[in-house]
C-alpha cells in the first residue's frame, strides 16, 4: 500500500505543478524597441576634447645669430596629435601668436627688456610653405587613427638682442 500511496501522490503532485505551469505560459509581446547611437564628426587634440597642452617648441639656447637655428615639434614638446571620426576632413590653422603683427612677422618676446626675435612656423621639413591662418594644413581620417602631425620652425639669421628668454603663444585651431 506505501508504494501506491507513494505513486498517486506523485502523480497528484504532478498534475497541480503541469495546471500550474499551464496557467504561467502566456507571453506578451510588445513593439520592438529601436536602439540607436549616432556617430558625429569629431576630433581630440593631444588627447583632448575641448582644449590642449601641447608643450614648447623650445629652439634651444644660443649666443648668437649668425646662421639659421631650426627646431622641431615632438609629441610632448609642442607636436600635434590629431584624433578624429572616421570620413572626417580637418584643417589646422596656426595664428600669428601673440607679439606677431601678422602670420609674415612673428615674433617672441623678452619681457624684461622689450626686445624681440623674429621666428617662423612651417608645415614641412623643408620649411619652404608657412603655416598660417586662411590655408594651414589639411588632415584627411579613413580611420580612427591618430596622426601626429609635427610643426618646424626657424629663427632667421638676424641681429642678436640682449640675452634672456624669448617666448610667445600661438593658438592651434582645428576645424572639421
Amino acid at each position: 500500500m506505501k508504494i501506491v500511496r507513494a505513486l498517486f501522490f506523485g502523480w497528484l503532485i504532478a498534475g497541480w505543478s503541469a495546471l500550474a505551469i499551464a496557467n504561467n505560459d502566456q507571453q506578451l509581446q510588445a513593439n520592438p524597441t529601436e536602439i540607436r547611437l549616432e556617430i558625429v564628426n569629431g576630433c581630440e587634440l593631444n588627447g583632448q576634447r575641448d582644449s590642449a597642452n601641447l608643450g614648447t617648441l623650445d629652439f634651444g639656447g644660443v649666443y648668437n645669430l649668425d646662421f639659421a637655428i631650426t627646431a622641431e615639434t615632438t609629441l610632448g614638446n609642442g607636436s600635434l596629435s590629431l584624433k578624429c571620426t572616421p570620413g572626417t576632413n580637418a584643417r589646422i590653422f596656426l595664428n600669428k601668436g601673440t607679439h606677431g603683427t601678422d602670420i609674415d612677422n612673428r615674433v617672441m618676446l623678452n619681457v624684461p627688456s622689450g626686445q624681440t626675435l623674429r621666428y617662423q612656423l612651417y608645415t614641412t621639413p623643408a620649411r619652404n610653405i608657412v603655416w598660417d591662418d586662411v590655408v594651414g594644413v589639411s588632415v584627411a581620417f579613413i580611420n580612427d587613427d591618430e596622426q601626429l602631425i609635427p610643426i618646424f620652425g626657424t629663427i632667421p639669421v638676424q641681429a642678436l638682442p640682449v640675452s634672456g628668454l624669448y617666448t610667445d603663444v600661438v593658438t592651434v585651431t582645428v576645424q572639421y
